[in-house]
Order: C-alpha cells, then sequence, then structure tokens
C-alpha cells in the first residue's frame, strides 16, 4: 500500500528514543523529521537539512518560544539533531546559534548516519604516551632511575646534599 502526502519517521524514534523524549522534544524532533524527510528535491531525494526559524517551531508544534532553546538543546545533547549553520559547520551550543540568521537542522539518526559529524574530530591523546614529553629528561626522572630502592633517612639524605656542594 502506498500512501501519497507522507512523512517516513525512522523506527528508531518509535522503538528507542520515545519513551525518552519529553513532550516538548518530541513536538520539536517531529517537526524536523517533517521538515526535512517530508520533503524531495527536485531531483528526487529527501532533503537533509532545512531552515527553520523559531517562530515556525512556535507555529508548527505549539511549545512555546521560551522552551524551545531548551528542548533543542537537549535533542542536540541526545544526538537526535544536528544544528549548523548556511556553511555546514556545527553549532552544538546556545551561544554559537546566537546572532546567526540562517539556522539548519537536520534528524540524526542511523538511516542518515552518513551526515552525521563528530563532535570532537580529534581523541585527546595523553602526555604520558607521547614519544618525547618534557618530563623524561628531568631531574626527578633521573633521581627515580638512579636511587636505590629504600628510603633515606634526614641524615643519610643531609649527607648526600652535602656531598653535591662539594
Amino acid at each position: 500500500m502506498h500512501y501519497k502526502q507522507t512523512t517516513q519517521v525512522p523506527n528508531e524514534l518509535f522503538d528507542d528514543q520515545l519513551a525518552k523524549l519529553t513532550f516538548s522534544e518530541l513536538k520539536i524532533l517531529m517537526c524536523v523529521i517533517r521538515q526535512t524527510y517530508g520533503w524531495t528535491q527536485k531531483n528526487g531525494k529527501r532533503k537533509t537539512r532545512d531552515r527553520i526559524t523559531y517562530n515556525q517551531f512556535h507555529k508548527k508544534t505549539g511549545v512555546s518560544l521560551r522552551s524551545i532553546p531548551d528542548a533543542i538543546q537537549s535533542l542536540i545533547i541526545k544526538q537526535l539533531i544536528r544544528v549548523t549553520d548556511y556553511h555546514g559547520e556545527l553549532l552544538h551550543y546556545p551561544n554559537q546559534r546566537k546572532g546567526k540568521t540562517r539556522i539548519y537542522y537536520a534528524p540524526c539518526f542511523k538511516r542518515c548516519a552518513k551526515n552525521t559529524q563528530k563532535v570532537c574530530k580529534k581523541r585527546h591523546q595523553p602526555m604520558q604516551n607521547k614519544a618525547y614529553n618534557k618530563t623524561n629528561g628531568t631531574k626527578l626522572t633521573l633521581q627515580k632511575r638512579n636511587s636505590p630502592n629504600r628510603r633515606l633517612t634526614d641524615s643519610e639524605r643531609l649527607q648526600e646534599i652535602l656531598s653535591y656542594q662539594k
């Protein structure tokens, strides 16, 4: 059976996310899905992102203008939507979106995994694993290598210090 004028909604929304979303988050997410997957472009493919204003969210969902930014931020944190500017750069935080004239929203489901981008592009490597670490040749590491495994008494340590000064 083929329905005309329908929007395909990914099963992940119903199977995994429905119980975890608040009412306003669900409304905003459904609006984003409708504005993207619900429209086809001239080439016959579905839209991957769409420019939606807060007023459009308010008119289409009935969610108050005050709670829209909170719902959007929550959906970003849950990795259900992706917010970008005109050039495709991610806008994950409200201060990045503030003052932008064109903000684009895209749903992020497994179905559109090719469209998702990682927030952190490169994983942080700890300094201890680096080949050239500035602490490799410090006095402390040299002392640890050369010292015996036992602790020195205060008098032994004092004698050692005095022997360095001679």
